[in-house]
């Protein structure tokens, strides 16, 4: 992963800089050429508590969940589904302040919350990625937050999860469920506090909806989402 760093670095100081998807040239420092990031798919009708695509004003979501809120600002295709698998699969975490970046541009944080919850990997599944995707977003956004003279959301990083057999992205919905039941505990106390989950890419909403189910038991208040995208329909993958 040092290695893939390494060269990107050298890349941008000493090479024309290039487009990242297609190719074509761009603007020095830049990841994207204008072509390739007008095409991304923005997602700003969401529904407002599972962040479906353009069901913003439709009763797409029914039943009570623990998660009261839900933004993701892309759409999990395209240019954005490219950059996200290079980055969450192929060590690219030079992408994360691009990606955090293109999300808060349609999907910004406007709530004050008291506390950031990383969605929380096994250590198992963090030693062999080298690094916790969703840990990065919070450290990125709470910089982010701090450069812009906004107030400073800080990280709390309490909650764990327990192993699973096989990575979300190789299962149905009705295999995440049952994988995600009872995963993810603390010892922590969110007594009174609202806090804001932060995760990847939302597919079945599975994972958010144990995560908020934990947090509401250690007594948070209010619970929302920010993640980066939104899968248009679920495929499995």
């Amino acid at each position: 992963m040092w290695f893939h760093r390494l060269a990107q670095t050298l890349q941008q100081d000493f090479l024309p800089s290039h487009c990242l998807i297609c190719h074509n040239s761009c603007e020095p420092n830049e990841l994207l050429c204008e072509g390739c990031r007008h095409s991304i798919r923005r997602n700003p009708w969401a529904c407002l508590h599972c962040g479906h695509p353009g069901s913003a004003l439709t009763n797409h979501c029914r039943g009570n969940t623990a998660l009261d809120f839900l933004q993701a600002g892309l759409e999990y295709s395209g240019v954005t589904r490219d950059l996200i698998h290079r980055w969450k699969f192929k060590g690219a975490i030079e992408l994360t302040h691009l990606l955090v970046q293109l999300a808060l541009e349609t999907t910004p944080i406007k709530e004050r919350y008291h506390a950031m919850v990383p969605v929380p990997m096994h250590w198992r599944g963090r030693w062999r990625r080298g690094y916790n995707q969703s840990r990065l977003l919070a450290q990125v956004l709470s910089q982010t937050g701090k450069q812009q003279s906004q107030y400073r959301l800080p990280m709390v990083d309490k909650l764990r999860a327990s192993p699973r057999k096989r990575a979300h992205h190789h299962m149905d919905r009705q295999q995440r469920l049952k994988s995600s039941r009872g995963r993810y505990t603390t010892s922590a106390s969110f007594s009174g506090l609202s806090v804001l989950i932060i995760d990847d890419v939302v597919t079945t909403g599975t994972t958010l909806e144990a995560v908020a189910e934990t947090l509401k038991r250690a007594g948070a208040v209010r619970i929302d989402a920010w993640c980066l995208a939104r899968a248009p329909e679920f495929s499995g993958t």
